[in-house]
């Protein structure tokens, strides 16, 4: 009886301990089926399932109005299971069978297809009736998935801005390369059963995990706009127009903006390049000059000195300055473009006449601490922001060492380098109300195939810099420059605009370049309640601002006006100037080349000057000429002023870079002997 009742016990308790580890068996079996099943069974799947990638279509770039810039199209991938190829004993084989149908050695692609590697690829991009062939070929481990390549309908159509994708489809520059996350996509995949010998297994399973496309990136961008600017640029560059004596500019660039929202309509620049065959073009006709390149604005910069002394009331429009010529800042003289000056002026007809000692008189009187103080507030020195890799944030000279003369010359638009974008980004400021808005090329987000908006866009204000009360009175200001001054070859009958020229000589080994300029012209339009805000800036002219960029931008803002639906002003004037009828614009002289002077006898050097057509003016005293202004073969409009420096010997240091243009706004480049320029070099920061 008690050994019975031992058994039981011990019976119960083998049956306690069997009951423990099932139950703790089923926990564990419910934790490992609920709770890491879908884990473990995605171990398993990638153990013997392999996935072929299939690469999604990059979302589309279009321009405001949906117009695709940017696709991409149907292609396909060959592709190798390198595991699959060597079981089948055939590398060599497959190798020379595929060799004259891919184009490529047949030793680098049986290394290619017997790497130790779960899959590679062999070819991308390749026509359709090559996919097709190599399908029927039906070879062991060899393979075609579907792919896409970026076409662009347009071509060379706002290439700068876009930029390009490269043969696997990732973006390498422009919104390809900014907007690389909403347009790339999410990647899908073939998948099939395999064995542990990397055989497919018989009646193998197959998945097929569909790609999903990329966002469309719809830009600020209007196409018809930047197709004026660009039709204007190819024309330019191609050396027709305006008669340049067979020279063509080395770049030119024109941007568009809306002055209230910051939205940039146009930015074109030449040369250009396709993004279909970019591989094939010149790198340097991939840089994006409107945004990397900093050059000495000249007067165009006159606008913000105007600004900023209005907005500290150190001057009335109606207060009357004297231009004698000159206006000598530490015994230097800082010289105006008109020989003799233009004498008893009011500061609206100093604006007018982009009369330089008026304006330095400007500078001075805001000072200093006034003068950087503005510098930065209408954004100069630093980015805009604008969605562009590489944008540069031009040179400053260095506060700390700026002297009376530094401000002088920065006054009207010398010392200081700037880039495109920030100088028509300030001038929106003038023209807006006088907020600085951030220059933006993306509009929207959109999901693909027309669906809903993710990211709209936002006009992002950066800060006030001017009151609307010194914005109105100067966009006034401004518009009087093209009726009644130096900008009146920009005039459009019908139209109220607003602009500036400027030209500016280029700097080589630290001294500036005779005959060799940058010409440039910004404009808004209409000037009461601007809509549309333009700046060209040509490189490597040998005329000047308003000869050369003030009648391509007449052109673009006209032709852009009108696609606008912007109406002429009946109220606005009609011819520049008094509105006398039948004035028209002077005519612009045929180009003439200055002949060599030094050294010659006054009365020769007269005669030399007359007999080529030109006008002489002296200064100094003697009966040698020492120096000459504009230089021995600059080409210069005919009829145009010499100005000889006489003395005693040619050895007495020459004076300054000045000449007289009865039309136009010319720069007294660096009027102060020995000054260091600041290079126009292209900058990458």
């Amino acid at each position: 009886m008690g050994t019975f009742v031992v058994m039981r016990k011990r019976i119960a308790f083998l049956f306690f301990c069997a009951s423990v580890f099932l139950v703790i068996l089923i926990i564990r079996l419910g934790y490992v089926q609920l709770s890491q099943g879908a884990a473990l069974q995605k171990k398993a799947d990638d153990s013997h399932f392999r996935g072929v990638p299939v690469e999604p279509k990059r979302g589309n770039i279009e321009d405001r109005q949906g117009n695709v810039l940017a696709m991409s199209i149907s292609s396909e991938t060959v592709y190798a299971i390198p595991a699959e190829v060597r079981q089948s004993g055939r590398a060599k084989e497959m190798a020379q069978i595929l060799s004259p149908i891919l184009g490529k050695p047949a030793a680098d692609l049986e290394l290619a297809i017997t790497k130790r590697t779960a899959l590679e690829y062999i070819q991308k991009q390749i026509k359709p009736e090559v996919a097709a062939q190599i399908r029927t070929l039906a070879l062991p481990g060899i393979g075609t998935t579907e792919d896409s390549q970026r076409y662009y309908p347009f071509a060379t159509l706002a290439s700068h801005i876009i930029g390009v994708a490269g043969i696997d489809n990732q973006g390498l520059e422009g919104i390809e390369l900014t907007r690389e996350s909403e347009l790339k996509g999410t990647s899908g995949s073939i998948l099939q059963e395999f064995g542990a010998n990397g055989i497919p297994l018989p009646q193998a399973i197959q998945q097929y995990l569909a790609p999903k496309q990329g966002n469309t990136v719809r830009l600020t961008i209007d196409k018809n706009i930047q197709l004026f600017a660009e039709r204007e640029l190819q024309k330019l560059m191609a050396g027709q127009g305006i008669n340049m004596n067979g020279k063509v500019p080395k770049s030119a660039s024109i941007l568009a903006m809306d002055p209230s929202t910051g939205e940039v309509l146009a930015l074109a620049s030449a040369p250009t390049f396709d993004p279909n065959n970019y591989q094939q073009s010149d790198p340097s006709s991939r840089r994006n000059i409107a945004i990397q390149n900093g050059y000495e604005p000249g007067s165009t910069f006159k606008i913000i000195t105007l600004a900023a002394t209005l907005e500290e009331k150190k001057i009335k429009l109606t207060e009357h300055y004297f231009d004698k010529g000159s206006y000598t800042v530490l015994g230097k003289n800082v010289r105006c473009w008109k020989a003799g000056g233009h004498g008893d002026q009011t500061y609206l007809q100093v604006a007018e006449n982009s009369c330089n000692p008026g304006f330095v008189e400007m500078g001075q009187r805001l000072g200093m601490d006034n003068f950087y103080k503005y510098l930065k507030d209408f954004g100069f020195g630093q980015k805009t922001g604008i969605e562009m890799s590489g944008e540069a944030v031009g040179i400053l000279a260095n506060k700390k060492k700026a002297t009376a003369l530094d401000l002088a010359t920065m006054s009207i638009g010398q010392t200081n380098n700037v880039t495109p974008i920030q100088l028509l980004t300030a001038v929106c400021a003038v023209a807006n109300g006088g907020t600085l808005v951030k220059p933006q090329l993306v509009k929207e987000i959109v999901a693909p195939n027309g669906g809903k908006v993710i990211t709209p866009f936002k006009t992002e204000e950066v800060r006030r810099v001017i009151s609307k009360e010194t914005s109105k009175t100067e966009r006034e200001v401004l518009e009087s420059v093209v009726t009644n001054g130096t900008g009146r070859r920009s005039f459009l009958p019908g139209y109220r605009v607003a602009g500036k020229t400027g030209t500016a000589q280029k700097v080589l080994n630290g001294g500036y370049v005779q005959g060799d300029y940058v010409a440039s012209f910004v404009a808004f339009a209409p000037a009461d309640n601007p809509k549309l805000a333009m700046l060209a800036v040509i490189d490597g002219v040998p005329f000047y601002g308003g000869v050369v960029a003030a009648p391509v931008l007449q052109t673009v803002m006209l032709d852009s006006l009108r696609y606008l639906g912007i109406k002429p002003d009946t109220q606005a004037p009609m011819v520049p100037g008094k509105p006398l009828p039948g004035l028209e614009f002077p005519p612009i002289k045929k180009a003439a080349t200055v002949p060599s002077v030094i050294g010659l006898p006054v009365a020769e050097a007269q005669k030399a000057l007359t007999q080529a057509g030109f006008k002489e003016m002296s200064e100094g005293q003697g009966e040698m000429v020492l120096d000459q202004i504009p230089h021995a073969d600059t080409q210069v409009e005919e009829g145009s002023n010499v100005l000889l420096y006489l003395g005693k010997d040619a050895s007495a240091p020459t004076l300054a870079h000045w000449w007289e243009d009865e039309d136009e706004d010319i720069e007294a480049i660096r009027s102060m002997a020995g000054r260091v320029p600041i290079s126009v070099s292209p900058l990458g920061r």
